[in-house]
């Protein structure tokens, strides 16, 4: 049975584990490696289930305990090729890790077939991934994005589960601490998705027969969880909740349950 760990989801680190006990891929390894091996255990999943590392961007917030992961489990990493260069030239992996880069169809790896669709957001590149699992079913993490493009929304609905950014409030953004040019890069069009985009996506998504949603990278400064699930339930309001979706909005620091797809 095909599952996701939401492991670290917020603006302070994002971290995902798609797969089982005995083999997997992580998303993102945006905190400490003590953290990630501490979560994976806690979820029943030891280190060398882990077969391969996608990176998304070289933002600190998903990069920021590759070095040390690379180094213990000694897996490689995959992503597209604008991030691969950067992530070796700001030495933010092991030496002699392995970085295979990551074209334009779909990848197989350790049975995983995975496909990387660009994403807009305010980094030379950035990427999110669909994912295959073995058995055939279909998942996707895509955050860190300012819009949902065509080719973005034709990756998702392909998808039996997807997590999705719903990163901001617009009035707790609007009224919060960030300066205004901040505020600014937030919200642009190579920002983030507020609840409302997100919850125009979901829509789009459910229409289109996606049944399983994640709601994550959720702001721990201009959000919460709460207001993040509760807008995404309002734009959803057409549908019946358990019926004609299943969500969930992904914790900070996840509890270790799977959401099973």
């Amino acid at each position: 049975m095909a599952r996701m760990y939401p492991l670290f989801s917020s603006s302070s680190g994002n971290c995902t584990y798609i797969g089982d006990e005995k083999s997997g891929i992580l998303v993102d390894a945006g905190v400490s490696c003590k953290k990630i091996c501490t979560a994976l255990e806690n979820a029943g999943i030891g280190t060398s289930a882990v077969k391969a590392v996608l990176v998304t961007h070289t933002h600190t917030d998903h990069i920021s305990g590759l070095k040390v992961l690379t180094k213990k489990l000694k897996v490689p990493v995959y992503s597209v090729s604008g991030n691969l260069e950067l992530l070796a030239e700001k030495d933010k992996v092991c030496e002699g890790c392995v970085l295979e880069e990551l074209g334009e169809g779909t990848e197989d790896i350790g049975g995983f077939g995975v496909t990387a669709f660009m994403t807009p957001h305010d980094t030379p590149v950035s990427c999110g991934f669909r994912i295959t699992v073995p058995g055939g079913a279909d998942c996707a993490v895509c955050t860190d994005l300012g819009i949902v493009t065509d080719d973005i929304h034709e990756q998702l609905i392909k998808c039996r589960l997807v997590l999705l950014e719903s990163n901001y409030d617009p009035r707790m953004l609007k009224y919060g601490p960030y300066p205004e040019e901040l505020k600014s890069r937030i919200a642009s069009d190579h920002g983030h998705l507020s609840n409302g985009d997100c919850g125009r996506e979901l829509v789009r998504l459910v229409k289109a027969g996606v049944y399983s949603f994640v709601l994550g990278h959720i702001s721990q400064h201009n959000n919460t969880p709460q207001l993040a699930e509760g807008a995404a339930v309002k734009a959803l309001c057409e549908y019946t909740r358990g019926d004609d979706y299943l969500l969930t909005a992904a914790k900070p620091e996840g509890t270790g349950r799977a959401v099973v797809f």
